[in-house]
């Protein structure tokens, strides 16, 4: 059986309402023939500029519904939902306001910055429906700071079985013992960045002296094990980073719209 996600709620229920709002407004847009032809002027034009304003401001509320936890209007899954539909429903509902007229003005800018609102958006929920089910997913569900510490163990463990050893045994340790700083790079490649290049290895295994060698196999497997520790903390934390950054352009850019779509009512009803 599919797993009900906030995509999925309620077997697609905000998806056919919106479908079916689209099909009614696309169908009296065609039907509709207004003197001078179709604008956002025109009756049908205003209406459904109203209705677009009335859904981004909805849409605007999500943010205050997921907050108000002893909230009884309706589920935070089902106002996800709806918050997502409707949203792409507006990629059309403020073009059929337009009349499909578009220029180098505030109306048009409002419209652009709708637009990169709702495609963040469909980016981050896309992110959150794929990638969050991966976080914990690795060394039988560690937090971090679980991992964190088990790292440290296992890289003292490590330390403890270089005392007095060559400097072809240290060379291994030295190479494979990575500090614990994810960086910009890790985070982007985390599957890639910590991974042990067998090559290096049997060569520098060859320069180690016969009596240190069953302790640098050793070393090498604790090493290995660490490496692989390090890479499901930098996973998960490369998953954490793209389901946040996004918000980093997704809410400013909606404030933006709401600067933009203000402006366009203002300037329609102020100036015309």
């Amino acid at each position: 059986m599919t797993q009900e996600t906030f995509i999925r709620y309620k077997n697609f229920r905000w998806l056919w309402i919106t479908a079916a709002a689209l099909v009614v407004l696309s169908v009296a847009y065609l039907i509709n023939s207004p003197v001078g032809g179709r604008n956002g002027g025109t009756a049908l034009g205003y209406a459904y500029g109203a209705l677009a304003t009335i859904g981004i401001i909805w849409l605007m509320a999500y943010g205050l519904r997921k907050r108000a936890y002893h909230s009884s209007l309706g589920t935070v899954e089902g106002w996800l939902a709806a918050h997502v539909w409707i949203g792409i429903g507006l990629l059309l509902v403020v073009p059929l306001h337009s009349g499909f007229s578009f220029g180098c003005n505030v109306h048009t800018a409002a419209y652009v910055f709708m637009v990169v609102t709702i495609l963040t958006g469909i980016w981050g929920t896309a992110n959150y429906a794929t990638l969050s089910g991966k976080i914990m997913a690795h060394r039988g569900g560690a937090k971090d700071a679980v991992l964190v510490e088990q790292i440290a163990d296992v890289g003292t463990h490590a330390e403890s079985l270089c005392a007095g050893k060559s400097d072809a045994y240290l060379a291994i340790f030295n190479s494979f013992s990575v500090p614990l700083k994810p960086t910009l790079m890790s985070l982007l490649l985390a599957r890639h960045a910590y991974d042990i290049d067998q090559h290096a290895v049997s060569e520098m295994l060859s320069k180690v002296p016969e009596s240190e060698r069953a302790d640098a196999m050793r070393l090498i497997g604790l090493l290995d094990q660490r490496l692989d520790m390090v890479r499901t903390l930098v996973e998960q934390a490369r998953i954490k980073a793209l389901l946040k950054v996004w918000l980093y352009v997704h809410v400013p850019v909606a404030f933006a719209l709401c600067v933009a779509l203000a402006i366009h009512i203002f300037s329609v009803f102020f100036f015309w």
